[in-house]
């Protein structure tokens, strides 16, 4: 098994490379952080291939992508976990994050779709948020990038199942998880450890669900996110 991971160099990716690893599975990882990828790739160099990739920079990303997949030998599945988000964000890290969450995602995820179809099989991941839910005051750019994510994998994956490609498409709704970000913010809550969420990732993936909320309990707050009103919503915020 072959498996490429967008966004590895901490939290959510590493930890599903690390459960891949687990696997053993052959593992294509990419960042912004060369140094943080090699120190993952030196605990097992014959599972690891890395890559220095900024996603914002489209260009360069998509041949860093088809470089990874020749050296690799193929990919079987990728995992785009690259994102971007800021809390009361300035119009500058706005436009940043429309350019990562949305630009820079369609870019990578339309070429695997390309890809698995010309190949005749393949699975897309792309790590969404419960954001995508609902909006919120404080980062509505943020929101609407992830529900743009979280759309464009619903419309490829009937693309899919309408011209017979073959190609599953897996869309990971993560809440909280543990970070160096979460560790000063107490309000949060379900905060999830990386690994659980990882393992929990892993089998939403071997089971091909089409959404999946990580940790699954997360599932509550989206229906619940799905129905509450604006006036409550301006309230609990």
């Amino acid at each position: 098994m072959k498996v490429i991971i967008i966004g590895a160099t901490s939290g959510i990716g590493r930890a599903v490379a690390e459960a891949y690893l687990a696997k053993g599975a052959i593992i294509g990882i990419t960042g912004r952080r060369l140094s943080l990828l090699q120190e993952i790739q030196s605990t097992a160099p014959n599972s690891f291939h890395v890559a220095e990739m900024d996603v914002a920079n489209i260009e360069e990303s998509l041949n860093t992508l088809a470089s990874l997949i020749e050296t690799m030998g193929g990919v079987d599945i990728l995992i785009i976990n690259a994102g971007v988000g800021y809390v009361k964000a300035t119009l500058a890290q706005e436009i940043s994050t429309v350019d990562i969450n949305v630009r820079g995602f369609t870019a990578l995820a339309r070429y695997a779709f390309d890809y698995f179809t010309e190949k005749g099989s393949g699975h897309l991941v792309g790590v969404s948020s419960v954001a995508a839910v609902k909006s919120s005051p404080y980062a509505p750019e943020y929101h609407a990038s992830k529900a743009y994510m979280s759309s464009y994998m619903e419309g490829i994956r009937l693309r899919s199942a309408k011209w017979k490609h073959n190609v599953a498409v897996t869309d990971i709704r993560p809440g909280f998880v543990e970070t160096a970000m979460t560790e000063s913010n107490k309000n949060m809550f379900w905060v999830a450890k990386p690994e659980v969420a990882a393992n929990y990732i892993l089998k939403a993936i071997e089971q091909k669900k089409k959404v999946a909320y990580i940790t699954p309990r997360y599932w509550f707050l989206a229906q619940f996110l799905k129905v509450i009103p604006d006036w409550l919503m301006v309230k609990v915020m």
